[in-house]
């Protein structure tokens, strides 16, 4: 049975899961050059995590997460990863979310929404699949999270 996380606040309050933390950590880490590295994806990554977008698996194993975010990180003004989710629950070893991503990219603000899961192995993250869709900017205007202008 699904168990919202906010149900769940007597053992593990809001935004205390994994991902959310994960999440937290990486907001932090791409204000900072050089924080992407294999050894910090291990924090909450197992070695052979897997990301997958958009139904294509885009990184296999924490090397790949590294080098995929830095690129992101050498070519993009910002990016966060709004938190708390909009949604969220777990059950087992999964975790599910619905969250905004919003970016900055030579001054021009973008916002897209994304839903999907986690699954859980030793306590880390073994696979992270989104779905995600760009809002137009009158959508993003609407969307409390989103950056306007």
């Amino acid at each position: 049975m699904a168990v919202p996380l906010a149900a769940q606040a007597a053992t593990a309050p809001a935004g205390s899961d994994e991902v959310s933390q994960m999440f937290k950590w990486w907001n932090g880490a791409f204000k900072v050059k050089g924080s992407f590295t294999p050894d910090a994806f291990r924090q909450y990554f197992t070695d052979d995590a897997t990301l997958t977008l958009d139904g294509r698996v885009a990184i296999r194993g924490v090397g790949e997460w590294a080098e995929h975010f830095q690129k992101i990180q050498a070519n993009v003004d910002e990016v966060e990863i709004v938190l708390p989710f909009m949604e969220e629950f777990q059950s087992g070893n999964k975790i599910y979310t619905y969250h905004i991503i919003r970016a900055r990219d030579h001054g021009k603000p973008s916002c897209e929404i994304a839903a999907g899961h986690a699954i859980l192995r030793g306590g880390k993250i073994a696979s992270l699949a989104l779905v995600r869709t760009d809002l137009t900017p009158e959508q993003a205007d609407k969307m409390p999270g989103c950056w306007h202008s």
